[in-house]
């Protein structure tokens, strides 16, 4: 079958945008090259001084004395009916959470109870595994005279 009709030929494109990029990425190559360079010669001459970092100094009797106040007031408004046992447990648990951190900088607030145990505080696992049911159950029952008095002993005896 015959037909007037004939194919075009390959579409050339100019070689001097494909010569620009290329010209302009080895321009860039060699700028990162040489950056790199300086920077680790920077380092390497550099005398290397030990950064001794400051001591956090904490006045850890204040900050007992300020939690034991929080546990004194949390009693008074639970004997005073004006929390709940459940207010309580979960007031309590949030205040020994809080001491820890102020003393030792370690966001135990923010921690699970699985977390609370991989820190390894003593103590401290122990006293709110047992604030958790409390706390988290449908009708809150516990002793709150043994677990006020076990958030005051770990705020007495740390150290």
């Amino acid at each position: 079958m015959q037909t007037s009709i004939n194919l075009q030929g390959l579409y050339r494109y100019s070689v001097i945008p494909v010569l620009i990029f290329f010209i302009i990425f080895m321009i860039m190559t060699i700028y990162l090259i040489v950056k790199r360079a300086e920077k680790s010669s920077i380092t390497k001459n550099k005398p290397r001084t030990k950064v001794i970092p400051e001591k956090n100094v904490k006045n850890i009797p204040a900050i007992k004395s300020k939690y034991l106040g929080k546990l004194n007031e949390v009693e008074d408004r639970y004997r005073n009916k004006k929390i709940s046992l459940r207010r309580a447990y979960q007031q309590i648990s949030e205040d020994v959470r809080y001491f820890v951190f102020e003393v030792t900088d370690i966001t135990t607030q923010n921690f699970s109870l699985s977390e609370i145990k991989q820190v390894n505080i003593p103590g401290l696992y122990e006293v709110i595994e047992e604030y958790y049911e409390p706390e988290f159950a449908s009708k809150s029952v516990g002793d709150f005279d043994n677990a006020i008095n076990k958030a005051r002993r770990i705020v007495n005896e740390w150290n």
